[in-house]
């Protein structure tokens, strides 16, 4: 679909390069035909091709690269929120949604979302001092980062504790507790990220990562134990990502919810500190990080004061921004169902523009997440020139500050535009897939819930095979925007890629990628690549719409399987509670 004259008018205003963007997208419009792509999924031999068959067959290579390159263009500036590249971003989205006919569904398809913006002043030192008066000193963004958890101006830590707590997860399922006996009140919680037993498929997940594991959950629950403070130990391999994903991630502008009376309690600290960094700050209380964390991979471990202090004066510029989510409804068909709806998310953001980069200043988030997005815009044009639309609505829901925690769609989810009694499903695309048309797909959290079967149904329907997580160990299902959806009872998926790449050696597409997680996540060099084949975002986008029409369709709502965690939120939910 061309970009419409209201978009034009806008990006010509804006910047005179935005031409040879939409030079692109003319091309993509093909003269208004609807086109069938050989590529598409294709009814059985004799069978009329079903409406949900025609709107995926609509989505074209050539319209979803053409959303990708314009979102990851430096004209966008990394889509950092509350920047001007944003703001072009959200309203790009608003006005395709517009010009395909959605609904909007907040005023002029914007959900604002109250943000404290926060930059921490990069001559911030941490200094840890020992009892027999030995002192180290660690350097901001190289050894340590540092950011307000209550999204405040001024930071103050002289003289509180330092307390080794393990991997800091307090666990009663699991019968584990790393709190156990410890007053942490006003006091430094030091752990380790990812959690124990990695290699023991009974401990907690084995290599898969639970959410005990992330770093979210660890700020959460040292709140609850009455922490001032935490310092997260990052090495490569538990983290699953280089130091230089930290320091891009957590040293430039980071962002919160604005608090409230109803928000939980917060660390004052939050901080990620290099091993060696760790392992200096231990030994100065005369203790040995190595055999500490040997002895936080068992139940019988115990917190260890480690006799240290911290010192730490962390000033930040504080600013409050509103930056919106993008939210637009195409109507269900069904008179009883058309007030049920399926929320399909991906995020717009990235990490914007860092001036003190040596070279290429500019976080593109091409795959990360422009190419979400780009599916997100596909699906919602072909649902809605669907001529008999799907029986339930459905929300196409464009978040922002993803990269920051979360946090347009936790701001979603606790100030939801349709309610979360009436909210069928989440399908949430991030990351999606650029190197070319694959035989599986990864539904993270599918296994989950009813729609496991319902996916699976529809793989085997169009010759694909549905894997598990194939980087279970990264935790992947606890880090995008579904996750919010989880938290409060909506049975959810994001879509993964698949690595079996058609055309390509077995292991080509792990192997890519890794190679991107390895080189490019959170990275300027996140850009567009010669390599990449839009045929692959192509099927992405079509397989996403099939199960979201699929969902729509169905005479029941999903539930979560007997036992799992969400399963309690969704009753209470459905209750009325």
């Amino acid at each position: 679909m061309a970009p419409t004259n209201l978009h034009i008018q806008f990006a010509r205003k804006e910047f005179n390069t935005v031409q040879k963007l939409t030079r692109t997208f003319g091309a993509c419009l093909l003269g208004g035909t609807l086109l069938f792509s050989p590529l598409a999924a294709r009814p059985a031999l004799g069978d009329e091709p079903t409406d949900i068959d025609r709107a995926m067959q609509s989505i074209r290579p050539e319209t979803v690269e053409a959303h990708l390159r314009f979102l990851a263009d430096d004209l966008l500036e990394g889509r950092g929120p509350g920047t001007r590249g944003a703001e072009l971003a959200a309203k790009y989205i608003a006005t395709q949604f517009e010009a395909y006919g959605l609904e909007p569904a907040a005023p002029n398809f914007l959900q604002n979302v109250p943000i404290v913006n926060m930059k921490a002043d990069p001559a911030t030192a941490l200094s840890v001092t020992g009892p027999n008066g030995g002192k180290e000193t660690f350097k901001y963004g190289e050894e340590f980062t540092a950011q307000s958890g209550e999204g405040v101006e001024q930071v103050d830590l002289k003289g509180n504790e330092i307390v080794f707590v393990g991997y800091g997860i307090s666990s009663p399922e699991s019968n584990w507790d790393d709190y156990k006996g410890v007053d942490l009140k006003g006091k430094i919680a030091m752990m380790l990220v990812n959690e124990p037993g990695r290699d023991d498929p009974k401990m907690f997940g084995g290599p898969a990562l639970t959410y005990y594991g992330r770093w979210t959950y660890k700020y959460e629950e040292a709140a609850r134990h009455g922490a001032a403070g935490v310092l997260l130990v990052h090495t490569t391999e538990t983290a699953t990502y280089p130091w230089q994903v930290v320091q891009s991630s957590n040293t430039g502008n980071r962002s919160e919810l604005v608090r409230d009376a109803s928000s939980p309690p917060v660390v004052k600290l939050k901080s990620w500190v290099t091993f060696d960094a760790a392992f200096r700050i231990a030994k100065l209380g005369g203790h040995n990080l190595v055999e500490m964390a040997k002895q936080a991979e068992t139940r019988g471990f115990k917190p260890t004061a480690l006799g240290t202090k911290i010192d730490l004066s962390l000033k930040s510029t504080i600013s409050t921004l509103n930056s919106a989510n993008v939210a637009g409804v195409v109507r269900g068909s069904d008179p009883k169902l058309k007030d049920e709806y399926v929320v399909v998310s991906a995020h717009y953001d990235h990490l914007g523009v860092r001036e003190k980069n040596p070279g290429d200043k500019i976080y593109n988030g091409a795959h990360d997440n422009a190419s979400g997005v780009a599916c997100v815009l596909g699906m919602a044009e072909a649902v809605a020139r669907m001529p008999k639309k799907p029986r339930r609505s459905i929300l196409f829901l464009s978040v922002t500050a993803e990269e920051q925690g979360l946090l347009g769609a936790q701001y979603y989810a606790e100030h939801p535009i349709f309610p979360l009694a009436k909210t069928a499903a989440n399908v949430n695309v991030d990351e999606a897939n650029v190197w070319g048309r694959t035989r599986d797909f990864v539904p993270m959290g599918a296994e989950r819930s009813s729609l496991g079967p319902i996916i699976d149904k529809l793989a085997k329907a169009q010759g694909l095979t549905m894997k598990p997580d194939q980087f279970p160990e990264k935790g992947s299902f606890f880090r995008s925007d579904h996750f919010c959806f989880a938290k409060v009872g909506v049975p959810c998926i994001t879509l993964g890629l698949g690595v079996d790449v058609e055309g390509k050696p077995k292991d080509w597409g792990k192997e890519k990628f890794e190679e991107f997680n390895k080189t490019d996540y959170h990275q300027p060099s996140d850009e567009i690549k010669a390599d990449w084949d839009f045929r692959g975002l192509q099927q992405h986008a079509q397989f996403a719409l099939l199960i979201t029409a699929t969902i729509a369709n169905e005479d029941t709502l999903p539930t979560w399987n007997p036992g799992d965690p969400f399963k309690a939120a969704r009753d209470k939910t459905l209750a009325g509670h």
